[in-house]
């Protein structure tokens, strides 16, 4: 496997007829993973990666919200609210909160806490899709919305499946990055970051182990059905992943973010030839 170096980014790529392919196919690379395991640090690191290529992958920027609560719920609605007056927007709405509720999550807040952030990540993609020549690197995207669902959700089975919502979101121009590492790596991470940003943070001592559990087996099982939906179909996005472990450093981790996407994105590119070939 080709190391590509996080220094020199430019001459870690591909020949430019194979870098094109990321250029002209992918608009998101967004992070998946547990909490603390290292999704920000890695994509900011990955961004600034991709930047330094010049204008081979055109723009590159992070997904970013403003800070305080009342300027974000502000962003949020000014992004959300001129989509509902798309049909297609309003069925997709329609369907995440059907799936959250038969979900069976802990509370009225929680529910309409994770359809509301689902459906803003919705309007976000649909909105970054219509520039050009750019690639936005997200944190917390699409899988990390589904996986907070998953993780106090009562019930599995529900009439809306997660992958059919995906795929009716559109994943073709897509790289998931999966950050795997045990929980014992993303629980010490967390708990050096001394803030109390995630909802595993704010769990009670008596419910910390089994919640981390949880939500281990939701990001193993998601990671798991996606990989196998990519492999039955079509245009289904690109998977990526990347081990994590106790000596990685950020620079390592966003080192191996960056082989994976790229040789995730034209092992896909040559297969899709392939298939063009069979035609």
């Amino acid at each position: 496997m080709t190391s590509h170096t996080l220094r020199e980014p430019a001459e870690s790529l591909p020949p430019n007829a194979e870098a094109r392919v990321l250029r002209s196919d992918i608009r998101f690379v967004e992070f998946f993973g547990l909490p603390g395991i290292g999704k920000t640090t890695a994509s900011g690191l990955l961004a600034d990666s991709l930047r330094r290529c010049g204008p081979l992958l055109g723009d590159v920027r992070m997904a970013r919200e403003p800070r305080s609560f009342a300027r974000r719920q502000a962003y949020r609605i000014g992004i959300v609210a001129p989509r509902f007056r798309n049909a297609e927007f309003r069925s997709l709405f329609g369907r995440i909160a059907r799936f959250v509720i038969e979900s069976g999550q802990a509370s009225v807040a929680d529910i309409i806490r994770v359809i509301w952030n689902l459906s803003v990540l919705v309007a976000y993609i649909e909105n970054e899709r219509t520039r050009t020549n750019s690639i936005v690197i997200m944190d917390q995207g699409l899988l990390q919305g589904f996986w907070s669902i998953f993780l106090k959700s009562k019930h599995r089975k529900t009439s809306e499946k997660w992958q059919d919502i995906l795929s009716a979101i559109g994943v073709h121009d897509m790289v998931f990055v999966h950050l795997r590492g045990g929980i014992d790596v993303a629980r010490d991470r967390l708990l050096a970051r001394g803030d109390r940003s995630s909802r595993i943070q704010r769990a009670t001592p008596d419910t910390n182990d089994d919640l981390w559990s949880s939500a281990d087996r939701a990001c193993r099982e998601m990671a798991a059905d996606l990989g196998r939906e990519m492999r039955t179909q079509d245009q289904a996005g690109v998977m990526a992943a990347v081990e994590v472990d106790r000596l990685s450093s950020p620079e390592d981790v966003a080192e191996r973010a960056l082989e994976a996407v790229l040789l995730a994105c034209l092992d896909s590119h040559r297969l899709s030839d392939l298939a063009d070939r069979r035609v």
